[in-house]
């Protein structure tokens, strides 16, 4: 797992540093020194940096945004909204870590696509705060599927399309960046025609 996460944080690095090149040349961009975009304080929870977010979070996170191509669509000048899963949210909802995300990405037919679905199911175009999340009935995705924000008796969550509940822990939500604001979450949300047998899935890909 080492060496499969010390590649992708290699590449996230990289791909982050080809960001500022591009940001460079807009007038209307934050010079990238001073920039925290989504994708930096993915990385910065990864370092320990961030209060109250365990270090070491976030690692199948990052690994699975550099595998789909997703860092620098997140570190653009777009308004952006994440529920970001944990690590350990992976590990319960579909069975991956970071090293078994990127075999399933980089191995396996439709792998790509199939994670990329999931994290687009993730993030909402605009900036969006828990109190704008939570008082929403619905929250249309950049995968086109809509997710549920509700509060019930453990708290606030963010439902997916067939019902299972992200909860949102209040000392981490609200993390705001120069290109929108992260949720974490403790669990992966599945769009609808993910949700069947995405866990035997994954686990099959693991015995590979």
């Amino acid at each position: 797992m080492y060496n499969t996460f010390t590649k992708s944080k290699t590449t996230f690095l990289a791909l982050v540093a080809a960001t500022g090149f591009f940001f460079a040349g807009s007038t209307l961009a934050v010079k990238p020194s001073e920039r925290n975009t989504i994708v930096d304080l993915a990385l910065s929870v990864y370092e320990g940096e961030v209060e109250a977010v365990p270090a070491g979070e976030f690692s199948t996170l990052i690994a699975a945004l550099v595998e789909t191509d997703l860092v620098i669509p997140l570190s653009g000048n777009g308004r952006f909204t994440v529920f970001a899963p944990t690590d350990k949210a992976f590990m319960d909802t579909l069975n991956l870590d970071a090293e078994t995300i990127t075999k399933l990405i980089q191995n396996s037919e439709g792998g790509k696509a199939f994670v990329t679905d999931i994290l687009l199911y993730h993030v909402a175009q605009g900036e969006r705060y828990s109190g704008d999340v939570l008082t929403s009935e619905q929250i249309r995705m950049l995968n086109s599927q809509y997710t549920y924000p509700t509060i019930g008796d453990s708290g606030p969550t963010i439902e997916d399309a067939k019902g299972g509940a992200a909860g949102l822990t209040l000392s981490l939500i609200d993390l705001g960046t120069d290109n929108g604001v992260v949720h974490v979450i403790d669990r992966v949300l599945i769009p609808h025609h993910q949700q069947a047998g995405v866990r035997g899935q994954s686990s099959a890909r693991r015995s590979r």
